[in-house]
């Protein structure tokens, strides 16, 4: 337990919990004295005092509102304008089996940017209010509705996680597929014009279909890993707000390496010209598996396997992404929320 002179911990966020030591004795005290024993009382709690959680800002089982999926394509836009470099190189860099530093994949670093900008709003940040919204609804199949995210069954934890990429990967796959095109190109056509061109070349819609089973994955994946483990993170160590992207940089982190296979069979699937049908997910997983065997020792074999999935390069741009992202989202829906809450006050 944090001590606190008035034993009082109020957070700002509706992912975090607030806790605080309510006494059952009213007797009038003077205020020095008072802090004083409140003090020795934190330290040495007697049996008749209670730890309570008390509702933050924004409770999981109040209806989600459009701010939050405006906060989410906000922070994905500001995730997006400052990691698209870094984003086409790692994957130019696994689709042309180059290094990661190699200055061919950091040339015109914002190709395609200007003319996906939708897209890369939506995927950097559809995620987080899609959790709120599965959080809130599995929130209210609990015991008591007075559930917090912290609160909850590590299981619907898991569980939301899981919805959210589920649908977050169902959503955001087309889109997915075009950008990706538009990157393997020295001059973008745009979106639409890259779009027509890949149902032009393949006579049907396939090319947007191109890496959905593997994106199921390892959205799913990611999501019931990260969302599990950053929530508990916060409820065992009782992070504060500002204390939080520890959380979720640990999380993401984890959750990158346990779905890197998915990606990687996505980047593969996504590389695939409009003509030619993808290998499949197992193919492709197998494929790897039989290069990564041919190397002569352990150790290269672990490097081989390391490089292919991108483990640190490509661990760090997810972990560092979804981290600042989230850190964007958080601020944005704590300020906005609560203008449009008293916007919507002062118009009663």
């Amino acid at each position: 337990m944090r001590e606190d002179a008035f034993g009082i911990f109020r957070y700002r966020y509706h992912y975090t919990t607030t806790y605080g030591l309510m006494s059952s004795d009213s007797e009038e005290r003077d205020g020095f004295q008072q802090i004083q024993e409140q003090q020795q009382q934190q330290q040495h709690p007697p049996l008749h005092m209670r730890i309570t959680r008390r509702t933050s800002i924004t409770p999981i089982n109040e209806p989600i509102e459009y701010t939050s999926f405006v906060c989410g394509l906000l922070a994905g836009v500001a995730q997006a304008g400052i990691f698209n470099p870094y984003d086409r190189a790692l994957y130019l860099s696994v689709t042309n089996h180059r290094p990661f530093l190699a200055w061919e994949n950091w040339r015109s670093p914002y190709t395609g940017f200007f003319q996906s900008i939708g897209g890369r709003a939506l995927s950097g940040g559809l995620y987080f209010p899609l959790e709120h919204l599965f959080l809130r609804i599995l929130g209210q199949h609990q015991p008591t509705r007075r559930c917090q995210r912290s609160d909850m069954d590590p299981k619907y934890n898991l569980l939301a996680g899981t919805a959210a990429g589920l649908a977050n990967a169902v959503v955001l796959n087309p889109v997915s597929a075009i950008k990706y095109k538009t990157w393997g190109r020295e001059v973008n056509q745009g979106m639409l014009k890259e779009a027509f061109g890949m149902v032009k070349k393949s006579g049907s819609l396939r090319p947007f279909g191109n890496g959905l089973v593997p994106t199921i994955y390892r959205d799913v994946v990611f999501g019931a890993c990260y969302t599990w483990l950053r929530l508990q993170i916060q409820y065992s160590f009782q992070l504060y707000p500002h204390e939080q992207w520890k959380g979720n940089l640990t999380a993401a982190a984890l959750a990158t390496v346990l779905s890197g296979p998915f990606n990687y069979v996505r980047n593969i699937q996504y590389a695939t010209s409009s003509r030619d049908r993808a290998d499949g997910t197992l193919q492709v997983l197998r494929s790897l598996a039989h290069e990564t065997g041919e190397q002569p020792t352990v150790a290269r074999q672990l490097y081989y396997l390391q490089n292919r999935l991108r483990i640190g390069w490509g661990t760090a741009r997810v972990a560092c992404g979804i981290t600042f992202a989230h850190g964007v989202y958080d601020w944005l829906h704590e300020n906005l929320h609560e203008s449009v809450q008293r916007l919507s006050l002062s118009n009663v």
